[in-house]
C-alpha cells in the first residue's frame, strides 16, 4: 500500500509541476501578433436605408457582372478570329441595350444621402460600359481595332469603379484576379 501511495504522490507531483511549468511559459510568451484579417478597422454596419439600397442595386448588378464579362468575351474571340465583326454586333448590340437598361433602372434607385457618392460612381461606371459597348461596336463599321484598345481601357476603369463600390456596398463578393 505504501509504494502506491508513494508512486500516486510522485505522479500528482509531476502533473503539478508540469501544469506549473505551462503556466510559467505561457505567461511570458510574447503575446500573438494580430493576423491579417484583425489589423483592417471594423466597418460600421449599413443602416437599414443603405441596406435597402444595396440590395436593389444587387440586382442591377449582378446583370451589369455578366454583360461586362460577355462584352470582353466577344471583344476576344473577335481578336482570335473566331467571330467576325457581324458576330461582334451580334454579341454585343444587345449589351449595349442592357446596360442603357442598367443605367436607367440605377438612376430611379433613391440611395440614401450616404450612398450617394457611391451611387454616382456606380452611375459612372455603367456610362463607361455604354460608352465602352458603343466603341466596341464601331469596329463593325470601319474594322479598326483601336475601338477595341479604347473599349477595353473603358471598361477597365468601369470595372475598377465596380470593385470599390462592391467594397463597401457588399464586401464579401467574390473578385476575379
Amino acid at each position: 500500500m505504501a509504494v502506491k501511495t508513494v508512486a500516486i504522490g510522485i505522479t500528482l507531483s509531476l502533473l503539478l509541476m508540469l501544469a506549473g511549468y505551462a503556466w510559467l511559459r505561457e505567461s511570458r510568451a510574447p503575446a500573438p501578433q494580430p493576423s491579417a484579417w484583425t489589423d483592417e478597422p471594423q466597418r460600421a454596419a449599413l443602416s437599414p436605408a443603405e441596406e435597402a439600397y444595396a440590395a436593389a442595386l444587387w440586382q442591377i448588378h449582378a446583370q451589369v457582372k455578366q454583360d461586362a464579362v460577355r462584352m470582353t468575351f466577344a471583344g476576344l474571340y473577335y481578336k482570335m478570329g473566331e467571330i467576325d465583326r457581324a458576330g461582334v454586333k451580334r454579341r454585343v448590340a444587345p449589351l449595349l441595350s442592357g446596360f442603357i437598361q442598367a443605367q436607367d433602372r440605377t438612376r430611379r434607385l433613391s440611395p440614401p444621402g450616404s450612398m450617394l457618392k457611391f451611387h454616382d460612381e456606380y452611375l459612372h461606371a455603367i456610362r463607361l460600359y455604354v460608352d465602352a459597348s458603343r466603341e466596341m461596336l464601331r469596329i463593325t463599321e470601319d474594322a479598326d481595332e483601336g475601338h477595341l484598345r479604347n473599349a477595353q481601357g473603358k471598361t477597365q476603369q468601369a470595372s475598377e469603379l465596380l470593385l470599390k463600390v462592391g467594397d463597401v456596398l457588399w464586401p464579401g463578393e467574390y473578385k476575379p484576379n
